[in-house]
């Protein structure tokens, strides 16, 4: 009987994606929330979705920031979305560091983003540190800060609803430019 029941588990038909989102409040959550709703609704049918929420100030605590380091560790995705206007904390820093380089080889995509309503620099420190973390990680990285010079928001697009990159791929259903992620 047992057997049987194994047989049917979802995981053993599907494969799993695991996806670590990344946020410091409702806001960054919100924004976040609307990037994962997307993958939801492109991959349901062919990948069972793994999600791991984590705000940034629940890793000041050892056992959850265990455990987070734990689903980094395995993310296929890592989306982060941090508020600009606060420098990367110490705590933060380290936590990544806990974990990043025992990926072991595992390929995956961290996914950036953060906007601002300020000017573009006070994204490149957070930009600069997560490309690093992604080279680190052998993660791909995307952002959804522009790579043609622009600042995050422009006039025409006050609203920051995925802007650049990441823009190009939630705001319309394309084919993919490739096979996957390691192609």
């Amino acid at each position: 009987m047992n057997a049987a029941i194994e047989e049917q588990s979802p995981h053993e038909s599907q494969d799993v994606c695991t996806i670590v989102v990344l946020y410091d409040g409702d806001a960054t959550r919100a924004r976040a929330l609307k990037a994962c709703d997307y993958l939801v609704n492109q991959f349901w049918q062919d990948v069972e979705l793994e999600f791991h929420w984590w705000r940034t100030d629940f890793l000041q605590d050892k056992a959850l920031a265990t455990v987070a380091a734990t689903n980094g560790m395995a993310a296929d995705f890592l989306v982060v979305c941090l508020n600009p206007d606060k420098e990367i904390t110490g705590a933060l820093e380290s936590w990544f560091e806990t974990w990043v380089t025992k990926r072991g080889g595992h390929d995956g995509a961290l996914v950036n983003l953060t906007t601002s309503l300020k000017s573009r620099t006070e994204l490149m420190q957070i930009e600069k540190f997560l490309r690093d973390l992604s080279r680190r990680g052998n993660f791909d990285y995307m952002t959804a800060i522009s790579v043609e010079g622009r600042t995050s928001l422009t006039a025409s697009n006050p609203s920051g609803e995925f802007p650049g990159i990441v823009d190009n791929i939630l705001g319309e259903s394309r084919p993919p430019s490739h096979f996957g992620l390691n192609e």
